[in-house]
């Protein structure tokens, strides 16, 4: 022991080398686990960019749905209108009862 009581317990070359070999797999294993889950967020960053652009494609769909759907009511009544005026001009061509 030294004055202050806190010396280290001498270690014998074997011991440290046993000691290093052990950090070094431990380290190893780490490094490979690291790999694997640096692997797994890599391809839930890639589905996820897809699922963005899904969710981006059916978010410009439903604008087109809505003008589509804004077009559709004024559309209608311009068909109904020329389908009547079809109607009034054959009625008074030839009449409305056949002949």
């Amino acid at each position: 022991m030294d004055d202050f009581g806190n010396e280290l317990p001498a270690l014998t070359r074997q011991q440290i080398n046993q000691r290093f070999d052990t950090g070094s797999e431990r380290m190893a294993a780490i490094e490979r686990e690291l790999g694997k889950t640096r692997q797994e967020l890599h391809e839930l960053k890639h589905q996820l960019t897809e699922l963005l652009e899904f969710f981006g494609a059916i978010k410009g769909a439903f604008k087109v749905f809505h003008w589509l759907g804004l077009l559709a009511r004024p559309m209608a009544a311009i068909v109904a209108l020329g389908v009547a005026l079809t109607a009034a001009w054959n009625a008074a061509r030839g009449g409305i009862y056949p002949k």
